[in-house]
């Protein structure tokens, strides 16, 4: 009892109460330091090892001195009705102080073990345990209020490690198969092709690749292809606490079923290392698509420029000669159905369209004879019926159309071209917040994808939403993910004053290099309500001897200047385009393409109505 009397008397109860107040204080400023500053993960370790370690120091000090008025005294110098000064203030405050602190540790401790429950199996949404992975909140910024979900995954593009170093196909190949597989798993959260190859070369380390991607793992590997033999080495890293959850390598004879059996085996290898906490299925197959070992390697060859719709012209002739190998190769029928559209669109070819549609339709009905459930070639006849369309070739059934991508999308939702697709129908017939809707989704599963995000460019212009799509397009061109002569937004440019950008845009090789009178071309968009039919004859004159002209980027550009072409109306909705939503041409091309009945069966898009009283048959009107 007389050392209890002691301690009070010295004050020793009362600094420990102020030290742990304090010190508890002094820990959250630190943590909250480390997260907005940045600071190295430690920082708030040695903040609370230094409290700990001062906490006893603290006691000794208050054993010994007391402060008074005339200074730090030792204590035992001092009679006992003098020892302490404090009042019994001071003491509630210091009691009310330890209670507040111990009810807000509680409380942390509570919501702690509520955001650390076991993963919701059914809505495969979950927060990881702070105890498998104790610096998650640094490596999410809580500051962005975002969760790495556990069951996220990026798989960067494979090494190329031939001698030659010309096997880069075979190896992004190899990574986009396996993508293409893990996608398959509905409790898996694959971050999309576009995305985790702009890593491709890059020296950032994994921890720094997974957060910029917002993924928990990352599956990252090499490829040796030399004679007849292969080498696929491949690991799975955990980015939070970059240690490795699985590796292996692989040396096999060159062969299409050991390319399809390691493709299986790394896919089953990550489901198996990441199942024992996330509801992921044991195994899953992996179907090997061609028994041709050259046919594989075209079509590896072939597809990336089909994606990037870079040299398809190139990319149709390697699927022919995949397809002349294997007559059963699906995969290749279905991408060479849609290059027969896009090649004509992107000038890859001569031929007419009719010729065009007649292949594109034999081409995709091989592939869905072969693979019922192709999407893409599902898809690509939808987009055979809107080049008809386009082309007046004849009044399509454009409900038909839009069930084809909407079936495509139900067997593929992550399909890009069948988003992109559905949205240039629903663009081109005035709907355009269900076309914007259509390229975002896109654009959700393929953020890269320069179609989708051009269509969208585009929209937001007809729209209204110029800084939108000022803002979208300076995006895309700081991520490199955009044809710079493309010319979707250069209305937008001229209502927002921007003729620098304009100029540089109307300057690019396929719209009007060489041309002397861009000037004249930016204050015609500036007042397009005056007569501009004879700088139209000048630049379509200009036009005749610029063989890398884009016809739908000429089109386009030259909408606001009186040019209706009957077989685009992409950019007709702006607003800059008044007069030639009034023209004759403009109406006999919504009656002859089909888009009139669309309307019928659709329902009319916001900006056109239905002229029932009109003496004309089927007479409508559009602002």
């Amino acid at each position: 009892m007389n050392l209890f009397k002691e301690l009070k008397r010295r004050n020793v109860f009362r600094i420990a109460g102020i030290y742990a107040v304090v010190g508890w204080i002094l820990m959250q400023v630190a943590g909250t330091l480390e997260e907005s500053l940045n600071l190295p993960e430690w920082f708030d370790s040695v903040i609370t090892a230094g409290l700990l370690i001062g906490f006893p120091v603290a006691l000794l000090l208050a054993w010994a001195f007391e402060m008074t008025p005339e200074g730090v005294k030792p204590t035992e110098s001092l009679a006992e009705e003098n020892s302490s000064a404090t009042s019994s203030k001071m003491d509630g405050l210091i009691l009310v102080g330890i209670v507040a602190v111990l009810g807000m540790g509680a409380w942390q401790q509570i919501n702690n073990d509520s955001g650390n429950s076991p993963i919701d199996k059914n809505t495969n949404q979950s927060i990881i345990n702070k105890k498998e992975s104790p610096t998650l909140d640094r490596y999410n910024g809580k500051k962005d209020a975002e969760i790495i979900s556990p069951n996220s995954i990026a798989v960067l593009p494979f090494t190329d490690l031939s001698q030659a170093g010309d096997q880069e196909y075979f190896s992004d190949g190899m990574a986009e198969e396996i993508i293409n597989v893990l996608v398959r798993v509905n409790a898996l959260k694959v971050t999309s092709r576009t995305s985790a190859f702009q890593f491709k070369g890059s020296k950032k380390g994994i921890p720094e690749i997974a957060k910029q991607l917002k993924v928990r793992h990352v599956l990252e590997g090499a490829v040796r292809k030399s004679g007849n033999t292969l080498r696929i080495t491949a690991q799975l890293i955990d980015a939070i606490s970059d240690k490795h959850l699985w590796s292996d390598t692989f040396d096999r004879p060159l062969t299409t079923e050991n390319i399809f059996a390691i493709q299986g085996e790394i896919s089953n290898a990550i489901l198996e290392a990441l199942g024992e906490h996330l509801n992921l299925p044991s195994k899953i197959v992996v179907n090997q698509s061609t028994n041709n070992l050259t046919a594989y390697e075209l079509y590896l060859k072939a597809r990336p420029l089909f994606l990037y719709r870079k040299d398809l012209d190139v990319a149709d002739q390697l699927l022919e000669q995949a397809t002349n190998l294997d007559p059963k190769f699906a995969k290749a029928w279905e991408i060479r159905a849609a290059l027969q559209s896009l090649m004509f669109s992107y000038n890859y070819t001569d031929k007419t369209v009719e010729y065009l549609n007649k292949r594109l339709f034999e081409f995709a009905n091989k592939a869905i004879a072969l693979e019922p459930n192709s999407a893409t070639a599902i898809a690509s006849k939808g987009l055979a019926m809107m080049d008809k369309m386009f082309k007046s070739i004849e009044i399509v059934d454009l409900t038909q159309m839009l069930s084809d991508f909407n079936s495509a999308l139900k067997i593929e939702p992550q399909n890009a071209s069948a988003h992109n697709w559905k949205g240039l129908l629903l663009q081109n017939g005035g709907f355009l917040e269900k076309a914007l809707a259509s390229f975002q989704a896109c654009l959700d599963n393929e953020p890269f994808y320069a179609p989708c995000s051009e269509n969208k460019e585009i929209v937001l212009a007809e729209l209204g939403r110029d800084k939108e799509a000022i803002a979208h397009m300076l995006s895309t061109l700081n991520r490199g993910s955009r044809r710079t002569g493309s010319s979707p937004v250069l209305a937008a440019m001229a209502r927002l004053d921007m003729e620098v950008l304009f100029k540089t845009a109307t300057n690019h090789e396929a719209l009007l290099i060489g041309w002397t009178k861009h000037d004249e071309l930016y204050q015609a968009y500036k007042n397009p309500n005056d007569d501009h039919s004879n700088l139209l004859m000048e630049i379509k004159e200009h036009l005749k001897t610029n063989d890398n002209s884009v016809a739908q980027d000429i089109d386009i550009m030259l909408n606001p200047l009186g040019w209706i072409p009957l077989d685009n109306t992409l950019g007709i909705w702006d607003a800059i385009n008044h007069r030639g939503r009034q023209s004759l041409e403009f109406k006999k091309f919504i009656r002859s393409s089909g888009i009139y009945n669309f309307w019928i069966k659709l329902g009319f898009p916001p900006q056109c109505r239905r002229l029932p009283d009109s003496k004309i048959e089927n007479d409508f009107e559009c602002d």
